[in-house]
C-alpha cells in the first residue's frame, strides 16, 4: 500500500473506508466523539484561533445510530486519524476560517480564487496523528448529602485531554435505571438528586464550556435496565440503585457507588482503559443534623498515644437529629459508630486515627477501610 512520507495512506475516502473490511490492516470504524482531543477541543479545532476543524461537519450515517453523528476511520497500528468531511461543509468551513484571518483582503480574495478553483471530491479526507497522552480518569465527588433536593450531590470532572468519560453505577439497579451512561462531549460538572426512599440517583443537570444546557443534556449514550440502547435525554433518569444501611443507635444512610473511565486520544482500544476506584457518596435523609466534636488525633499504629498528634474539630451526622454531643460514638458494638467529616457541608472525609475526645483520656479508632473514603469508629479503643 502507497504512503505519503510513509506514513498516510493514499485513498479516496471510497478506497479508505473500503478497506476497512480488510483483516491487512489495522483500520476500523470509530463514532465521531472519540475523535482525538487535539481535533475535538485542542489546536485544530475551529475554536482555537489555529484551527479550522469543526466536529459538526464529519460526515454522517443517519441510518446507523453508532455513526449518525458522525465517524472517521482510526489505524490502531499507526494512532493516525482519518476523518472525513463532506465538501459543502469543508470548503464553507475552510473559507469561514479565512475570512476570520487578519489577512488583507487583497491575500484573502486571492486564496479564496484559488481554493474555490480546485476540483475537491465529494469527500475531503483530513489527516491527523495524535500528540496527546491518555486522559486521566478522575472525578471531584463529595463525600456525602443530606436530602433529596435537586443539586444535593454535584461531580466535577477533572480529567484531562477528555474527548468523553463513561460513568458506571454499581450493580442492583432499579427498573428503569441505567448501569452505565457515556457522555459523547466533555462535560465538567453532573448534577444528581437522589431520593433516599428509593435509594437511586437521579441525574438533574450537566454543563460545559462548549455548548448549551441542551445539548449536553442530550448527549449521552445509556441503555436503560432491560432496555436498548439510547440517546435520548438521560435527565431525570436513575443512575444505579444505593444500599440502605442501618446503625441501630445512630441513622440510616444510603450507600451509593459510582466508577469512571475518561478517554482521551487512544494508542489503541479503549478497552485498555480501565475504571477508576470505586467512589462511595453517603446520602444522609431530610432533617438530619450535622454536629462537631474537638479532638486530638493519633496515627492508627500509635495504640500508646504518644507519637504526634494533630487537634481540631470533626463533624458527624447525629442520630437524634439534635446536637447530642456524644452520638458519633454510642454505635460501639455490633453497629460501628458515625461517619466522620472534615467539614459540616460533609464533602470532605476525616482522616483516619485514633480519637482522643476533649476531656476524655480514651481514644476511639476509626480505621480506614477499603472501598470506603470515610471513615468509621469501630470497637477500638486505647
Amino acid at each position: 500500500m502507497a504512503l505519503y512520507k510513509n506514513k498516510w495512506e493514499i485513498k479516496t475516502w471510497a478506497d479508505l473506508s473500503a478497506s476497512v473490511a480488510s483483516v491487512s490492516n489495522s483500520l476500523e470504524f470509530r463514532p465521531v466523539h472519540k475523535l482525538p482531543y487535539e481535533l475535538q477541543l485542542g489546536t485544530k479545532n475551529h475554536k482555537n484561533i489555529a484551527g479550522a476543524f469543526k466536529r459538526e461537519s464529519v460526515l454522517k450515517d443517519p441510518s446507523n445510530p453508532t455513526f449518525e453523528n458522525g465517524f472517521f476511520v482510526y489505524d490502531t497500528g499507526s494512532g493516525l486519524t482519518y476523518t472525513p468531511i463532506p465538501k459543502t461543509e469543508f470548503k464553507f468551513d475552510t473559507t469561514e476560517f479565512l475570512n476570520s484571518s487578519s489577512l488583507s483582503a487583497t491575500a484573502k480574495a486571492n486564496l479564496s480564487a484559488s481554493f474555490n478553483a480546485t476540483a475537491w471530491p465529494d469527500i475531503v479526507v483530513q489527516i491527523a496523528e495524535s500528540t496527546y497522552t491518555p486522559a486521566t480518569a478522575s472525578l471531584s465527588v463529595p463525600c456525602a448529602f443530606i436530602g433529596d433536593e435537586v443539586g444535593g450531590l454535584v461531580t466535577v470532572n477533572n480529567s484531562t485531554n477528555t474527548t468523553y468519560i463513561e460513568l458506571q453505577g454499581l450493580t442492583g439497579a432499579p427498573s428503569g435505571s441505567v448501569s452505565t451512561v457515556e457522555f459523547t462531549l466533555p462535560m465538567e460538572t453532573i448534577s444528581f438528586t437522589g431520593t433516599f426512599a428509593s435509594r437511586s440517583l437521579k441525574f438533574s443537570s450537566f454543563s460545559g464550556s462548549d455548548h448549551s444546557p441542551e445539548v449536553y443534556a442530550n448527549s449521552a449514550i445509556y441503555t436503560p435496565v432491560s432496555g436498548s440502547e439510547t440517546t435520548a435525554s438521560i435527565i431525570g433518569v436513575g443512575f444505579g440503585s444505593g444500599s440502605i444501611n442501618s446503625n441501630a443507635y445512630l441513622y440510616p444512610f444510603v450507600d451509593h457507588g459510582m466508577y469512571i473511565k475518561a478517554v482521551g486520544d487512544e494508542s489503541g482500544s479503549s478497552v485498555t482503559y480501565s475504571y477508576g476506584d470505586k467512589l462511595d457518596v453517603l446520602q444522609f435523609q431530610s432533617g438530619s443534623v450535622v454536629a462537631s466534636s474537638s479532638f486530638t488525633r493519633y496515627a492508627m499504629t500509635d495504640t500508646s498515644k504518644t507519637g504526634s498528634s494533630t487537634t481540631g474539630s470533626f463533624y458527624f451526622v447525629t442520630g437524634s437529629q439534635k446536637n447530642s454531643g456524644q452520638d458519633f460514638w454510642t454505635g460501639f458494638g455490633p453497629n460501628p459508630g458515625s461517619h466522620l467529616f472534615a467539614d459540616e457541608a460533609l464533602t470532605t472525609a476525616a482522616k483516619p486515627g485514633i480519637y482522643v475526645f476533649s476531656g476524655s483520656l480514651t481514644g476511639y479508632g476509626a480505621p480506614s477501610v477499603a472501598g470506603q473514603r470515610v471513615p468509621r469508629f469501630d470497637v477500638s479503643t486505647y
